[in-house]
């Protein structure tokens, strides 16, 4: 499943952006989806120098959310694209909490056997 631990963890692709607008992303699905534990997060950069595209990631438990957010819009920089993968609800309520922070336009989604792919827009 991507890099998913269970049906109830999403694995989350941030690309086409800066570390502070990451960052941004970030802190929206921590608060979202708070854990005891510091959220799994890495950087993959394709290959070196500034001029490459770099991939930050993280896991959220969908388990861990609350009460669907009623979280005041983030400003970004500029467009950031995500991808989730994990299950189709809890998929679902990653794509609700970040559209409660952001602008959100779907550029596709991918259905599985037992998972769902769906890319974003966030600006």
């Amino acid at each position: 499943m991507s890099g998913a631990e269970s049906a109830d963890h999403v694995s989350i692709h941030v690309t086409d952006c800066g570390h502070q607008d990451a960052g941004a992303v970030f802190r929206a699905l921590e608060s979202a989806f708070p854990e005891v534990e510091e959220p799994t997060r890495s950087e993959v950069q394709a290959a070196t120098g500034a001029e490459h595209p770099m991939v930050w990631c993280m896991v959220v438990d969908t388990r861990t959310g609350h009460a669907p957010s009623t979280a005041t819009p983030v400003p970004l920089s500029g467009g950031v694209s995500v991808d989730l993968f994990g299950a189709a609800d809890p998929v679902r309520k990653v794509r609700q909490e970040l559209a409660a922070a952001f602008s959100v336009e779907d550029r596709g989604t991918v259905p599985g056997e037992h998972e769902l792919e769906v890319r974003l827009r966030l600006t």
